[in-house]
């Protein structure tokens, strides 16, 4: 990592010297006036009425405004300000608001340009500049033209160095006048709402980008000029994040048909244009951002045949792979684009993602530490450090049901199952306490309760999960005991598991009423293929205190079959089978019993804001049972459920349900309520 890091910083050297040089030319070279800012539309202040003849005064005032207009702002108030007697002071702030605006711009231009500690010491000197200026600036009318061109100047580079709260109210507050502002204003403001994560604001902010008369975007060979594509993208990605997704196609079929494969200006016209890389990756996100993965990794893989080195394509592919579940192949990816482009910021952010996903903390804490707070303007990093503050955050898992009518387990039960874990200790380890609460009417008039609290640890290693638990069980059934479960994912592919408990609380109600206690042990595989489709495997025994000895075979196949942007169809098909040793029991355990069913789910995401989503879905199931020396039955199930995303990391589900299954020789319907949260504190 160290040596990579040396070498991103010494190209990020050469770049930042480069640009220097260009805009050193541009500023004090410039052979041609260009549109000046809506200060400056005034600039004829120093133009004579026609037919008079110019004094030596009126031609020093034309000269230093030429200049000014011209690009050498900070020449031309030097002239001003050593020729009083010809420039009022409205004169001077106007000629002063220019170079606000070139030195906002040269900020911008180093902080895309470098990847060094000092990357926005230009716009923090340039903002410091505005604060300064705004205060000596008369509050009078007279100068209320050349106040609004600076603050204009202000919210980009509020947006330069990070301060996008600030940056969206100052943006807000000049949107209330009537009067258009420059492209890059609107382009900072809509990158200011997209990083905290407002894409419905960001929508008109960049759309006003594209269509404002004042300094609109046009084609520069300018280095880290904003283009016109860098505000249709980020306009395509503020459509897919308010779920205005027609709105995304469109754009996205605009876009494509504006943008030719070959670039234009490059001194080798066999080049493939910069821009259309960008296009390509964008029509792959549309894929993904829509679960359509699949043909976005089609589209990707053929798009690297083209253009096998372009870091916007690989990093692109990268990203497919995490969607599609593979973080091992995604880790592989960007390890090798690092390589050729050491400075892709994209890149690294990337590798700290996957290194979140695969438990390599240690790693993910270097990127950290690489970022630190030198991009607080960058998308991307906010995104990484989000789910590294995620992972550095203490976590509570709550799972609550209760079930009504199916007398043969119990009439009516509730379960509470909270597990409380730590922040990371010597970043692999955590701490956790674990309660469960439960109580059951068993139709007998009696009813039974269950409490079981628990502490342990837990451990994730580089894709090893395990947990130890010691716990304690309260009431008639009191009794000390242990837990502890191991995962291991060598691939991406499989998953093997294996868990212990000596103490369990999924033993049938009747039978903790009865005095029984149990312990278990269980075991599982799972074949992934992709995010489209998986296949589980697990057996689990338990024995219980009264001798019996429960056996469970389950296996299971999940297929995802309809993906649009705000729909979803999948199904799962279970096949399982127990048993048991012991007849003539207080609790149900028939000695052999089997089933078959198929659930069906419908989902609807009917909101959606960024990271944050509200899905509605509907579940159907339908199936056979059979049970030993009863005989064969149907059963069927309903389920209505919401799930609300709160953002990447934090969750909340609930749902009803009916269902139907004929038990020993007794058909009945039970009610079903549930509910899961889980949260990053």
């Amino acid at each position: 990592m160290k040596t990579k890091r040396s070498s991103r910083h010494k190209h990020a050297a050469v770049k930042a010297t480069a640009l220097l040089l260009v805009l050193l030319a541009r500023d004090y070279c410039a052979a041609q006036p260009t549109t000046a800012s809506e200060s400056t539309g005034n600039v004829a202040a120093g133009h004579v009425a026609e037919g008079k003849v110019d004094t030596e005064r009126d031609q020093l005032r034309k000269r230093i405004f030429a200049e000014a207009g011209a690009g050498a702002a900070q020449l031309a108030l030097q002239e001003a300000r050593a020729s009083r007697d010809a420039f009022s002071d409205h004169d001077l702030f106007q000629i002063e608001a220019l170079v606000v605006e070139t030195e906002v711009h040269w900020g911008r231009q180093q902080s895309l340009a470098s990847d060094e500690p000092d990357r926005l010491a230009q716009s923090n000197t340039a903002l410091a500049h505005i604060d300064e200026m705004l205060a000596r600036m008369p509050a009078s009318d007279e100068f209320a033209d050349v106040r609004r061109s600076v603050l204009v100047e202000k919210v980009t580079a509020l947006q330069g160095v990070g301060r996008m709260k600030e940056a969206t109210a100052l943006y807000e507050d000049l949107s209330r006048s009537n009067q258009p502002m420059p492209a890059r204003t609107y382009a900072a403001a809509g990158d200011a709402y997209t990083y905290i994560d407002q894409p419905r604001k960001a929508a008109p902010a960049y759309e006003r980008a594209l269509q404002t008369p004042i300094e609109p975007l046009v084609p520069s060979v300018e280095p880290h000029a904003l283009k016109r594509i860098d505000v249709q993208e980020g306009l395509f990605f503020a459509y897919l994040d308010s779920g205005r997704y027609d709105n995304a196609q469109q754009l996205l079929k605009q876009i494509s048909a504006s943008t030719p494969i070959r670039a234009d200006l490059s001194e080798h016209p066999e080049d493939v244009n910069e821009d259309y890389g960008r296009v390509k990756k964008l029509q792959a996100q549309y894929l993904l951002y829509t679960d359509r993965t699949r043909e976005g990794v089609a589209a990707l893989d053929e798009l690297r045949h083209e253009a096998p080195f372009d870091p916007a394509l690989i990093s692109a592919r990268s990203d497919a792979s995490l969607v599609q579940q593979r973080p091992h192949e995604a880790q592989k990816v960007y390890e090798g684009t690092l390589v050729d482009h050491p400075g892709d910021i994209e890149t690294l952010a990337g590798l700290g993602r996957t290194a979140l996903e695969l438990g390599q903390y240690d790693r993910a804490a270097d990127v950290n530490a690489t970022f630190s707070d030198r991009f607080p303007d960058n998308n991307t990093v906010k995104t990484f450090q989000q789910d590294y503050a995620a992972y550095k955050s203490p976590q509570l898992i709550v799972a609550g049901n209760g079930q009504k009518g199916n007398s043969v387990l119990a009439d009516e039960n509730w379960g509470i199952d909270t597990q409380l874990y730590s922040m990371p200790l010597a970043e692999y380890w955590r701490v956790f306490a674990h309660q469960f609460s439960g109580r059951a009417n068993t139709g007998d008039g009696n009813s039974v309760s269950r409490i079981r609290n628990g502490i342990g640890a837990d451990f994730r290693f580089h894709g090893i999960d395990a947990a130890a638990e010691v716990n304690r069980s309260t009431g008639g059934q009191a009794k000390t005991g242990g837990a502890g479960s191991v995962s291991y994912a060598p691939d991406d592919r499989w998953r093997f598991s294996a868990g212990v408990d000596s103490n369990v609380n999924t033993l049938p109600w009747k039978a903790y009423q009865a005095g029984v206690t149990g312990r278990a042990a269980t075991g599982g595989v799972r074949y992934s293929v992709d995010d489209y489709r998986y296949f589980d495997l697990t057996y689990g025994a338990t024995r219980y205190s009264d001798t019996n000895l429960n056996q469970a075979w389950v296996g299971t196949w999940y297929e995802r079959l309809i993906n649009t942007p705000s729909h979803l169809v999948a199904t799962w098909v279970e096949l399982n089978t127990s048993s048991n040793t012991l007849a003539n029991t207080a609790y149900f355990a028939p000695h052999r019993d089997m089933t078959a069913q198929l659930t069906a789910m419908y989902q609807w995401t009917s909101w959606r804001n960024a990271d944050q989503s509200l899905a509605n879905r509907a579940y159907a199931t339908v199936g056979g049972y059979r049970q030993t020396d009863i005989g064969n039955s149907m059963l069927w199930e309903v389920r209505l459920e919401q799930q609300w995303q709160f953002n990447a990391h934090a969750s909340l589900a609930y749902g009803i349900g009916l269902s139907s299954q004929r038990l020993d020789h007794t058909r009945e319907t039970s009610k079903l309520i549930y509910l899961n949260l889980n949260i990053p504190l």
